[in-house]
């Protein structure tokens, strides 16, 4: 399967899973993730209820700009997770499965406080699609306003060219990594209306 069937069909399943009925007399949030906003991308979400104890989330990151003049560091991410409410909705502790995919090019950088030491000798391209399930808390700040974090763990495929510099071609036949363990973290600033 190309990259883009699977890029198309993960964001077909996020159309889908947020075009449910909604409850009368239900909120609509959109969120920003503060995780997303330190790496330098914009990011928005949008949720939206589809019973009194189920959220639907859609999710989404861009980065399209270089890092600096030496490094790289751009990316395109969708994410989507359906949430159950034990307690309240949009409000305490929620639960979920989630499904995310995307795309990056993204070298001779520091990210991720030093933890992935390869990104400052080398630049990966390529694509990425997972998912897993997500346990979080939102606090309700004001009336129409909560602070959202998030941490999931999954599964993600990845599958990547290598190059040696920033501006070299990639080399070599596409590679591929499985990632299992922690991958969706958020800290999120929320607008319910």
């Amino acid at each position: 399967m190309t990259t883009k069937k699977i890029l198309h069909r993960l964001t077909l399943a996020a159309m889908l899973m947020t075009t449910g009925p909604a409850a009368t007399a239900q909120r609509v949030a959109v969120s920003n993730n503060l995780v997303f906003d330190v790496a330098g991308a914009l990011s928005a979400g949008i949720e939206v209820p589809l019973s009194r104890a189920t959220s639907i989330e859609a999710y989404g990151s861009l980065r399209p700009w270089k890092r600096g003049t030496q490094s790289v560091h751009k990316h395109w991410t969708v994410q989507a997770q359906l949430r159950f409410w034990p307690c309240q909705l949009m409000n305490g502790w929620y639960w979920g499965p989630y499904v995310h995919g995307g795309e990056f090019n993204v070298g001779n950088s520091n990210l991720f406080f030093g933890l992935l030491k390869t990104l400052e000798d080398y630049r990966y391209e390529g694509w990425l699609a997972g998912g897993g399930v997500g346990i979080g808390y939102e606090y309700a700040l004001a009336r129409h306003w909560n602070l959202g974090a998030e941490i999931g763990v999954g599964y993600t495929y990845i599958r990547y060219r290598k190059a040696d510099c920033e501006v070299c071609a990639p080399r070599g036949d596409q590679e591929s990594y499985h990632h299992f363990g922690p991958n969706r973290l958020g800290l999120s600033i929320i607008y319910v209306f």
